[in-house]
C-alpha cells in the first residue's frame, strides 16, 4: 500500500498544517490560547447601487469559498507567520503578537497597481487571478467614488483624499474564513478593532458575524444580498479631525457555520503625510492628532498585540486641564 506521505513537505508547511483553524480536524474544542478574557467574549454603514457588479461579487465568494475548501496542503505553500508578507495565508491577527488567537484563517495580498501584483497570487483555484482580478478592479472605482464624497464633506475638492493618500494608495484584499466554533462564548472571529487604513469595503457573504460598538453595546450588522459595509478607518479619523470615527468592530463565530467575509483595505502610501485637514480646524475645534508620515503609525501596527489599545492614542495632541 502506498504512503499518503507528501513528500518535500518543510517544517514551516508542517506547522501551518497544524495551526490553520480551516484544518477542522486539528480543532475539535476551542484551545487554550484562542479563550479570550471575559470582558473580551462576545457575550457601519451598509450600501447599495454601488455600481459593482452583482455577477463579480457572487463569482469573488464562489471563489473565496473553494479557495477555503481545498485541502490545507493546496494552501499551505502560502503560509506564513510574519503578518507583513505581502501575498500569505495565515491564522488569527499576527501569530507572533497575539497573546490570544483569533478563530479564523486569512489569505491576503496586494492588488494595486494590479498588474504589478497578480502573477504573485494563488494560482489555485484555477480561475482565482481572474476572478479577483475583476473583483478588485470593480471595487477601486467604488472606493474612488467613496473618497470624493467624504473629501467633498471635509469641504475640501473631490480629488483630495486620492492626493492626499498617494497616487499610489495601497489597496489590499483580504478573505477571511471562520470555521464553525464549538464553543462561541470562549472565543472571538476577530478582536474588537478599528481598521489602520483609510476605509474599507467589506463583503459579509449570508451569515451573520459582524458586530459594531456603539454608545457601550455591541450591534450585529446584519447581511442585506448585493450590499457592502463600509467602514471609515484611522487615517480618515485624524484627516476629519475626528468628525469622521473608525468604528470598532468585531466578529464572532457560530457552532454550526462556517462564515467567510472579504474586506478590501485601502491605506495611504507608506510616505503619504496624515494630519487634520485644515478645513477641520479651528478655535471651536483645536487639532485632535499631530501630523506623522503613515509609515510611523503601520511600524507601530504591526508590533502591536492583539489586545492593545488604540494606536490613535499616541498621536493625540494633549490639550491643558
Amino acid at each position: 500500500m502506498t504512503s499518503t506521505t507528501h513528500v518535500g513537505f518543510n517544517h514551516l508547511e508542517h506547522n501551518a498544517v497544524e495551526k490553520l483553524m480551516s484544518n477542522g480536524r486539528n480543532h475539535p474544542d476551542v484551545q487554550d490560547k484562542s479563550v479570550f478574557p471575559p470582558g473580551q467574549r462576545p457575550d457601519m454603514s451598509q450600501i447599495m447601487n454601488h455600481g459593482v457588479s452583482e455577477t463579480v461579487m457572487k463569482s469573488m465568494m464562489d471563489i473565496a469559498k473553494e479557495f477555503f475548501e481545498m485541502p490545507v496542503e493546496d494552501r499551505v505553500s502560502l503560509y506564513s507567520e510574519d503578518a507583513q508578507q505581502a501575498v500569505l495565508v495565515s491564522t488569527s491577527f499576527n501569530v507572533t503578537k497575539d497573546e490570544f488567537f483569533e478563530w479564523k484563517d486569512y489569505l491576503r495580498h496586494p492588488c494595486h497597481p494590479l498588474e504589478k501584483f497578480i502573477n504573485s497570487w494563488s494560482q489555485k483555484p484555477a480561475v482565482y487571478r481572474e476572478v479577483a482580478g475583476k473583483y478588485c478592479k470593480e471595487i477601486r472605482v467604488l472606493v474612488l467614488r467613496l473618497l470624493a464624497a467624504i473629501s467633498e464633506a471635509l469641504g475640501q475638492d473631490s480629488d483630495y483624499l486620492n492626493a492626499n493618500f498617494g497616487r499610489k494608495h495601497s489597496q489590499e484584499l483580504q478573505i477571511n474564513y471562520y470555521p464553525s466554533c464549538p464553543n462561541p462564548d470562549l472565543a472571538l472571529g476577530a478582536s474588537p478593532h478599528s481598521d489602520s487604513g483609510g476605509l474599507t469595503v467589506l463583503m459579509q457573504g449570508d451569515v451573520s458575524g459582524l458586530q459594531v460598538l456603539k454608545d457601550g453595546k455591541w450591534f450585529a450588522v446584519e447581511p442585506i444580498p448585493n450590499a457592502f459595509v463600509v467602514n471609515v478607518a484611522d487615517q480618515i479619523k485624524v484627516v476629519s479631525n475626528g468628525r469622521f470615527k473608525s468604528a470598532k468592530h468585531r466578529a464572532i463565530t457560530n457552532t454550526t457555520t462556517a462564515r467567510i467575509s472579504i474586506p478590501t483595505f485601502y491605506g495611504p502610501s507608506c510616505d503619504s503625510f496624515i494630519a487634520p485637514a485644515t478645513s477641520m480646524v479651528d478655535e471651536e475645534h483645536p487639532a485632535l492628532y499631530r501630523g506623522y508620515k503613515f509609515e510611523e503609525y503601520m511600524r507601530i501596527f504591526w508590533s502591536k498585540g492583539l489586545m492593545s489599545k488604540s494606536i490613535l492614542d499616541r498621536f493625540k495632541i494633549e490639550t491643558s486641564p
